[in-house]
């Protein structure tokens, strides 16, 4: 045992003076340091060489040389673009998969993300959905938040008057009109209602339009007007007025003393005005009956 102790003694020995040796074969600064323990130091200028673990042990460098070594190998902005390329965690939505973040997971802020009519949100591919089972995304107009609601409740918000009724989930075509209604329809887009069944002028109404083409109904007897006046003539009286009386000369009858006149022959209108011509007028005399009769 104790020559393998005086062996690593001498080996120890040997290792140290030619470390000696070697540190004396280099440039150093002449300047010596004393450590701690009170053994004197070498010191290292920034022009030496490589410092081997040898010298390490036995030597002090320079702050400059530090620096030196520093910044030519490892420095802390180094780390930075050493680390870019790896992933070390995700959130809000997103997971981290090895070194890759895919798109799944829950938020934990609230997130909004900006679209525009050019940079629009698509999402395509979508499974066809159930509007029994299934769920209606809806959207906050002022805050933009989304949401879900259930297609049931969807419909059911919603109410349907003036001429609309709600049964269940369908809306049919009949009810109280609750304002003033207008469809328009013209040359090409007309409005028709096929099937309706035939009619009694002694019992049913008739449907007019007034000049706004508001809808009403009129009974058929008051849509056929009509007026029967009667005149006593005097000497050769030609001119008649007819108050209401059609222009149409094919709507209006006259006769004198009983007997019928001849239409454009015997007689001529103009609205509200029947005038005898001049050879039936010269035959009338005072006491004669002039009646006239009209429709329209």
């Amino acid at each position: 045992m104790k020559k393998i102790l005086l062996f690593s003694i001498l080996a120890v020995t040997i290792s140290s003076t030619l470390n000696a040796q070697k540190i004396t074969n280099r440039d150093k600064v002449s300047t010596k340091v004393i450590d701690n323990k009170g053994t004197i130091r070498w010191v290292l200028d920034s022009a030496t060489a490589v410092i081997t673990k040898a010298d390490s042990t036995i030597l002090f460098v320079t702050p400059t040389q530090l620096h030196d070594s520093l910044n030519n190998y490892v420095k802390y902005q180094d780390t930075a673009s050493m680390l870019s390329t790896y992933i070390n965690g995700a959130g809000n939505g997103l997971t981290k998969n090895g070194q890759k973040l895919e798109l799944g997971g829950t938020l934990n802020r609230p997130t909004t993300i900006v679209t525009s009519a050019e940079n629009f949100l698509a999402i395509t591919g979508l499974e066809r959905g159930s509007g029994s089972t299934d769920s209606v995304m809806v959207v906050n107009p002022t805050t933009g938040q989304l949401k879900i609601i259930s297609a049931e409740s969807l419909v059911k918000a919603l109410t349907f008057t003036n001429g609309l009724t709600k049964t269940g989930n369908t809306v049919k075509l009949g009810g109280s009109l609750s304002e003033s209604t207008t469809i328009g329809t013209d040359a090409t887009n007309t409005l028709k209602i096929t099937g309706l069944q035939s009619g009694n002028l002694n019992s049913d109404s008739l449907v007019v339009a007034s000049p706004d083409g508001t809808l009403k109904r009129v009974t058929a007897e008051a849509l056929l007007q009509s007026g029967d006046t009667s005149f006593d003539a005097s000497n050769g009286q030609q001119t008649y007025v007819v108050p209401n009386m059609p222009a149409t000369v094919s709507k209006v009858w006259v006769f004198r003393n009983g007997a019928k006149l001849v239409t454009g022959t015997d007689y001529t209108t103009s609205a509200g005005t029947c005038t005898l011509s001049s050879t039936m007028a010269s035959l009338v005399v005072s006491g004669d009956t002039i009646e006239v009769q009209w429709v329209k």
